[in-house]
């Protein structure tokens, strides 16, 4: 099994390649393995986010052929668009002249009627083995190593995954005994494995790039949950890291090799010495309808913005500053229209704090911010012993049951012995309660992740000048802080609807610490001191918005003077009439449909207390654009609930440093949410986390499974993107609007190189608001987007 394939390489390479060039090779197909965060602070990821220096055409070729599936739509979902009008002529012609593709009009829907066959994908060793079970095994000692909260034995004394898999291997009677020791003569150590491993193969460090990339995707959810360990548990990166899971992947795959007949050898190597193929004509056609698809949603949005903006109140009592989350666009419309004195504004929706929820008994940190960031303080608890008591006692009931279901005679004993209460509990969750707005305790102070100690008074003015810069720096003499959270029942996936960025917690705590932090009195004196403007008196509320229900709880706060009741009065009337109207314009697509409104928003609130529910709402479904100017651009124009809304006001910003920071974070964070829906519409057997009602947890917050396959499945489920009949998410890459002058974000762009690739390598689409509309961003130069 040691020695080499007899194969001959003289016509491959006239040298072999050095083992650092393995190395290399090996570190560029796992940086193409994006992270994913565990269920409890689950984040929207761009799956392909390490190969954004790559244009998205040459990654979906590259995934065509490496795991069976481009990252476009099948042709007769553009067929269906082109016939019924979505996709226009206009749209096609404008997409063959920008994106320089070799067709016309006609052998582009010719193509649609007769689409060619899709690329044969490389195989590995195992699809030539008759009666084995893939890369199965892989995944299920995936499964157990990872799974501390379930497992009933201790699996932890081994230093690594790939010494854990190489252990449990040799002594698993499944295999054959042949296979068993062929894995023994490796070397215990995962990368001197991989270094014999390569030198056996001899293949050129392209090809070798090649096929650990194609075998890290056939345990894509495992290699992504070990990427993520880098990037969310660093210190476990060593032993449980992805170049573990590299090796393991590589080791499955040289014994599989060994089992090759010669010529099936000599045909296994061929394939992976010319593995990159250049773009096919019919990979391009597809990517071309694509183009079409995306022009036709900017036309109409080009066409949204161009309308005059309805009036709005230049001195409003109440600015509501909302998260950017496509769910508030609808919400803050109708309270625009609902109370004339209140203007709503756009912000980050962890509101620039990048903070975590200290951990109190059990329990972990909790950080509340995007997953780009680290957060740099924790926040304090009134009550850290009592809250740390009722944790503990509320995990040691959980973890009794856990022990008794799990002990050995259980099987015989449990059910007949527990089973009238937990009947009692399942009639008892089966009724129709209702979901309750989510709230938050009130912070008890900042203080440093790293020391425990309180933040200092420059850091505090830092913070408030950030967060009041990116809101334009508020006139109002009433700010409210409006967070969003969500609530599901039996969900895995609840952090998802919470906040699809903030590490899957609620914005609620966030807002309550800015505002706390805004009231300071030191604190708003030094920023005036520093050049802002306040109004006064000005007073900051934290609020907390339910995605769920359209509903807003206010954190009141018996030091607002007295003067500014009246103006609160009146916001929370409008949040209130607001909230009727969201759910008025959102019930037709959750199939609500009762008339009246209370029964209506009952209705609502009994879907997030409905365990049997798998789509308590639709989340951030059909998210299509971000738009980074002043909210006078779009007030009182419909976006259809599709829009990331965040404040800029070009006028403040002669440097473009706040541009810069926004184009590097919330557009980045709203690009990741964008790929991450889009990437589970369009390859969703690789990229979506497949059917809720087959779902099984595991390790507690590690992920889900489905069925009875140890497949870890990354991603959206299907019930957060259709219905059972049609799909809900329009695949479309994110489209970008700025007000800003060209040469403010061409500089950003040259500055930048991760805005650079995302934009150059059309990973989404960025435009300006110009002098006669959209125009759109290309390194050949500005390009009107046609209305």
């Amino acid at each position: 099994m040691s020695q080499p394939i007899a194969v001959d390489t003289s016509s491959h390479h006239s040298s072999v390649p050095s083992p650092e060039q393995y190395r290399d090779a090996l570190k560029r197909a796992t940086d193409a393995i994006a992270p994913v965060w565990p269920l409890d602070q689950w984040i929207a990821v761009n799956p392909w986010w390490g190969l954004k220096h790559q244009p998205i055409e040459q990654v979906s070729q590259a995934l065509s052929r490496r795991a069976g599936q481009p990252m476009t739509m099948p042709a007769e979902f553009y067929r269906n668009a082109w016939e019924s009008g979505r996709i226009t002529p206009q749209d096609l012609q404008q997409a063959l002249r920008q994106g320089g593709y070799a067709y016309t009009e006609q052998s582009l829907v010719s193509y649609l009627a007769t689409p060619p066959k899709p690329v044969t994908p490389l195989s590995s060793a195992w699809d030539s083995l008759a009666g084995h079970d893939g890369f199965e095994p892989l995944a299920e000692s995936c499964a157990s190593y990872f799974d501390h909260h379930q497992q009933r034995w201790a699996s932890r004394a081994v230093p690594s995954l790939y010494h854990f898999w190489k252990t449990a291997a040799q002594h698993d009677l499944r295999w054959p005994k042949a296979q068993r020791q062929a894995l023994q003569t490796l070397p215990d150590d995962p990368a001197a494995a991989v270094a014999q491993i390569a030198e056996d193969w001899a293949l050129t460090p392209e090809a070798f790039e090649a096929l650990a990339h194609t075998l890290l995707l056939r345990v894509n959810g495992w290699a992504s949950w070990c990427q993520g360990i880098g990037w969310h548990t660093a210190h476990q990166q060593a032993e449980a890291g992805i170049t573990q899971l590299a090796a393991m992947v590589l080791a499955w795959e040289w014994i599989g090799v060994d089992q090759l007949t010669s010529i099936q050898q000599s045909e296994w190597f061929a394939q992976w010495q010319t593995a990159d193929a250049g773009i096919t004509s019919a990979h391009e056609a597809l990517w071309c309808w694509q183009h079409a698809y995306e022009l036709g949603y900017q036309r109409a949005l080009a066409i949204t913005l161009a309308a005059p903006s309805a009036e709005f109140s230049s001195a409003p009592k109440v600015q509501a500053a909302f998260c950017i989350d496509v769910r508030s666009e609808r919400f803050r419309r109708h309270l625009e229209q609902a109370t004339p004195t209140v203007a709503t504004l756009g912000v980050a929706g962890f509101f620039a704090m990048p903070v975590a929820d200290a951990a109190t008994g059990p329990e972990r940190a909790q950080p509340r911010v995007p997953g780009l960031l680290k957060p740099a303080y924790r926040v304090g608890s009134l009550h850290p012993q009592q809250r740390g008591v009722q944790r503990y006692q509320k995990e040691s009931q959980r973890q009794s049951v856990r022990h008794a279901k799990y002990a050995p005679l259980s099987t015989f004993t449990l059910v007949e012995t527990t089973g009238i209460a937990w009947g009692w509990k399942l009639i008892k969750d089966s009724l129709r309660k209702q979901a309750t707005v989510p709230q938050c305790e009130a912070p008890a102070g900042l203080f440093h992740t790293y020391d425990g100690e309180p933040i200092a008074r420059h850091e505090k003015i830092a913070l408030a000048k950030n967060l009041l810069t990116l809101l334009g720096t508020p006139t109002a003499s009433l700010l409210v802080l409006v967070g969003h959270d969500s609530q599901s029942e039996n969900n895995p996936h609840h952090a998802g609807l919470t906040c699809g960025a903030c590490g899957g917690q609620g914005g609620g705590m966030s807002a309550r610490v800015a505002a706390a932090l805004l009231n300071d009195p030191e604190v708003q004196q030094a920023v005036q001191h520093e050049g802002m403007t306040l109004p006064s008196p000005f007073y900051v509320l934290a609020a907390t918005h339910c995605t769920l229900t359209d509903r807003v709880h206010i954190y009141r706060d018996e030091q607002m003077p007295e003067a500014l009741e009246v103006a609160l009065a009146a916001f929370e009337s409008g949040v209130h009439v607001a909230g009727e109207a969201t759910r008025l314009e959102r019930a037709p697509d959750l199939g609500v449909d009762d008339a009246d409104p209370i029964e209506r928003l009952k209705t609502f609130a009994i879907r997030g207390a409905d365990w049997s529910q798998p789509r308590p709402e639709w989340g951030l479904v059909n998210n299509a654009a971000l738009i980074l100017a002043p909210r006078a651009r779009t007030q009182g124009k419909a976006l259809d609930g599709r829009v990331f809304l965040h404040e800029y006001h070009p006028e403040q910003d002669s440097q473009g440093k706040v541009l810069e920071g926004l184009m590097m974070a919330p557009m980045l964070v709203a690009s990741w949410i964008n790929l991450q829906y889009y990437a589970s519409t369009v390859v969703p057997g690789l990229y979506g986390a497949g059917n809720k009602l087959l779902h099984s947890v595991v390790g507690g917050h590690v992920g889900v499974i489905e069925g009875n396959s140890p497949q870890l499945r990354i991603g959206l489920p299907e019930q957060s993107l259709r219905d059972g009949e049609k799909l809900h998410h329009e695949p479309l890459r994110l489209t970008v609007v700025i007000d800003a002058p060209r040469e403010r974000i061409e500089a950003i762009i040259e500055r930048q190189p991760v805005v650079a690739d995302l934009i150059n390598h059309r990973w989404l689409w960025l435009t300006r608001m110009g002098d006669n509309g959209l125009e759109r961003y290309s390194p050949e130069g500005w390009q009107p987007v046609a209305v």
